[in-house]
């Protein structure tokens, strides 16, 4: 049997604590809290995507105690996913149905990301035609891409990668990553694009908590130097104290941060399970706002002046 040496059972039962964790919440900024019964669907989902990591049969379905449309997708959209874990692995089990498709020798960690892959794209199918996505519809909104839509463009990115080496986490980075581009802050005003951004909201959720379960763990990080560690504003003596977090990449980060050494007497910069977190001390409060700004829009912001 072909042991997934990365995708195992203990991976999945870390990915959907986090995806229930209520002490740290994997989106808390874009307000998706889930209902009970979208609690109810993942917990299920939980539980298929761990048979198709330990067993070589197809998971069951059950839909029938759902009648939430957003949860009902999110399950739809885990029962697919397992099933294409589970299917690539029964593939992979065949030696000769591996040989005759030139996949011959691949390493475990190699399956699990195939058959994520597999699972991601299958999941996006399941989405499809669940809700009416016509643009001609009265009241629909922004231009932002549908759940099913959202879900397939994941699977996508992440199957370019595969077919180059691309390892577990970077796959699952990728489709995360794709998944939750192009969000617009605030509900929509149309009911069914309300249902759309609930669902859509809920599977980035799935995806960006997968891509937190498997990283590398971050080293600790180091204190500013008034004791303050990650997401700590202790209010200590300085003309200002400034903490928060955004969404920015690596190369931003480091461009933000360079930007801000010139307004403050320290910045200290954490990596965060989702966002980086940043610590200023500055006699130049205005000014480290406004630069923080004109890269984009901070949360969890807190400025203690000295008084």
């Amino acid at each position: 049997m072909v042991r997934m040496t990365s995708f195992d059972a203990d991976l999945v039962r870390r990915w959907f604590r986090r995806v229930a964790s209520r002490e740290e919440p994997v989106m808390p900024h874009w307000g998706i809290v889930p209902t009970e019964q979208e609690r109810f669907a993942m917990a299920q989902g939980a539980s298929r995507v761990e048979e198709a990591v330990l067993d070589d049969q197809l998971p069951s379905a059950d839909t029938a105690v759902l009648t939430e449309i957003p949860a009902l997708m999110v399950l739809r959209y885990l029962d697919a996913l397992a099933a294409g874990i589970a299917s690539t692995r029964l593939a992979f089990l065949n030696v000769e149905a591996s040989a005759d498709l030139g996949l011959g020798g691949v390493t475990g960690g190699e399956v699990a990301a195939f058959a994520l892959v597999a699972g991601l794209n299958a999941g996006a199918a399941a989405l499809h035609g669940e809700i009416d996505p016509s643009s001609d519809r009265p009241g629909r909104g922004g231009g932002e891409p549908t759940a099913a839509e959202s879900a397939r463009l994941a699977g996508v990115a992440a199957a370019e990668l595969v077919v180059n080496g691309a390892g577990l986490h970077e796959v699952a980075g990728t489709a995360a990553d794709v998944a939750m581009s192009g969000w617009q802050i605030g509900l929509p005003d149309d009911p069914v694009d309300r249902i759309e951004y609930r669902a859509r909201g809920l599977v980035g959720l799935l995806l960006v908590a997968l891509e937190q379960e498997t990283r590398d763990p971050e080293p600790p990080g180091e204190p500013a130097s008034c004791g303050a560690l990650p997401g700590e504003n202790l209010g200590q003596p300085f003309p200002a104290e400034i903490t928060f977090t955004m969404g920015l990449a690596p190369a931003e980060i480091r461009s933000l941060a360079n930007d801000l050494t010139g307004l403050a007497a320290e910045v200290t910069v954490w990596p965060g399970s989702q966002w980086p977190r940043f610590h200023v001390h500055t006699e130049r409060a205005g000014d480290v706002i406004g630069q923080v700004y004109a890269y984009g829009t901070p949360f969890d912001l807190i400025i203690t002046e000295q008084v």
